[in-house]
């Protein structure tokens, strides 16, 4: 396998090449290698690293770069009718969007005909419903993320308190735990984060983001209630939220300047580090208030406009993807087989998995919407500026449905 460097001069040069159609639609001989690309961090990197070991005689060419660039370069490639790269990441919100343009290889035939052979039935139905669009799967689950409800346990017990079993729960523990000194909770809504963090709420004191033609809900009284009920959380989070997302929540929380609030699963090892860590053994992890919190899934994705032989493809996705390869990423990432999750060695070492297993079984991607980035932006514009007293709350819902609605409305939705 083979890591190409990919800075912005690279990544334009590559753009270029990807505009270049007679380029890409050149036909691709048998023995070429298989070209891969990827975003990269460590769990991506060392499943990269199997795929080369996968299938002895098979070649790949990896490309791993940001998650920015690698979004950017396969729709610029697959767009352009390439044929390469024969094997993409994708994840939870990009597979929505590919599969609907067409640019991905369905793989509910392939999945079926190799089903025992690679033990598929162990794959968590969760991550399954990260690689899927309208009742079918597109790609392979490669390692799955889910939102927790990390608190102090210590504090806890010191006031005789539980976690919360809903979010109005969660509100009256942050105030109980706020002091001057720490914050009764960690919150982030920097950048694309506020659909991750809101989902929970929205699932559960309120009716969700969308009916099931896709109409938004956000000007329910159910939606309105969930976003106000987010406003007062806020009032005991750590100053600076709204530009704070999973680097500044770990810090939070290992530098003992937080007691609660939703963490990714990935996160949660940074928490027993000693170098790192003023906290170790102390936090403890459950499911967010109701469930139905946010998730993803990073997978690999088949080019449907591939020379390669498919079957071939899927194979060597499978193999790399092995409960063996799993056991051994297992504190890299979350895995989606649930021999692995469940495993009680493994739980014993990682001591968040139990949490991690509880929440897989009601955690919810975000919605399967192709266009559900834009309407994120819309809609959580107009929720975080409700959440910090730019706008009254039922106004700023009613302005996100309208945006959301005159979108989806442009984009052929809804019928008259």
């Amino acid at each position: 396998m083979t890591f190409k460097p990919t800075g912005r001069r690279r990544l334009l040069a590559l753009s270029a090449a990807a505009l270049a159609a007679p380029a890409l639609a050149r036909t691709a001989r048998a023995d070429e290698p298989v070209q891969l690309l990827s975003h990269r961090y460590p769990a991506l990197e060392f499943y990269a690293k199997k795929l080369t070991t996968a299938v002895p005689g098979t070649t790949v060419d990896a490309r791993l770069m940001p998650s920015g660039q690698a979004a950017q370069l396969e729709r610029i490639a697959l767009s352009s009718g390439a044929s390469t790269p024969d094997v993409l990441w994708v994840n939870s919100t990009t597979v929505t969007s590919f599969a609907k343009s067409g640019w991905l290889e369905p793989l509910d035939a392939l999945w079926d005909r190799h089903r025992e052979e690679f033990h598929l039935d162990d794959i968590n139905p969760a991550s399954l419903r990260g690689c899927s669009y309208e009742g079918h799967l597109y790609a392979m689950p490669i390692t799955t993320n889910v939102l927790l409800y990390a608190y102090r346990a210590d504090l806890l017990e010191a006031q005789h308190l539980a976690p919360p079993a809903s979010w109005d729960d969660s509100v009256t523990l942050a105030q109980a735990l706020n002091t001057p000194r720490r914050s009764g909770t960690t919150i982030s809504l920097k950048w694309d984060m506020p659909p991750y963090e809101l989902q929970s709420v929205l699932n559960t004191v309120g009716d969700g983001w969308f009916d099931k033609d896709w109409h938004p809900r956000f000007a329910g009284p159910r939606d309105i209630a969930a976003i106000a009920l987010y406003e007062r959380l806020t009032r005991f989070a750590v100053p600076g939220f709204t530009a704070q997302s999973n680097d500044e929540n770990t810090v939070n929380f290992a530098q003992d300047i937080a007691a609660t609030g939703q963490q990714w699963a990935t996160r949660c090892a940074a928490m027993d580090k000693p170098e790192t860590s003023r906290v170790v053994g102390r936090i403890q992890w459950t499911v967010p208030p109701g469930g139905k919190q946010a998730m993803t899934t990073d997978a690999y994705a088949i080019n449907r406009r591939t020379e390669k032989d498919k079957d071939a493809l899927f194979r060597l996705l499978a193999q790399a993807l092995s409960e063996t390869n799993q056991r051994e990423a297992a504190s890299l990432c979350v895995p989606p087989r649930r021999t692995v999750l469940r495993d009680p060695d493994i739980q014993a070492r990682l001591r968040w998995y139990p949490a991690v297993s509880r929440a897989l079984d009601v955690a919810e991607p975000l919605p399967a919407l192709a266009e559900f980035n834009e309407v994120a932006e819309l809609a959580t514009k107009r929720m975080v500026q409700a959440i910090v007293g730019q706008m009254p709350v039922q106004d700023a819902m009613s302005a996100a449905s309208r945006e959301v609605t005159d979108l989806l409305t442009a984009r052929g939705y809804y019928k008259s």
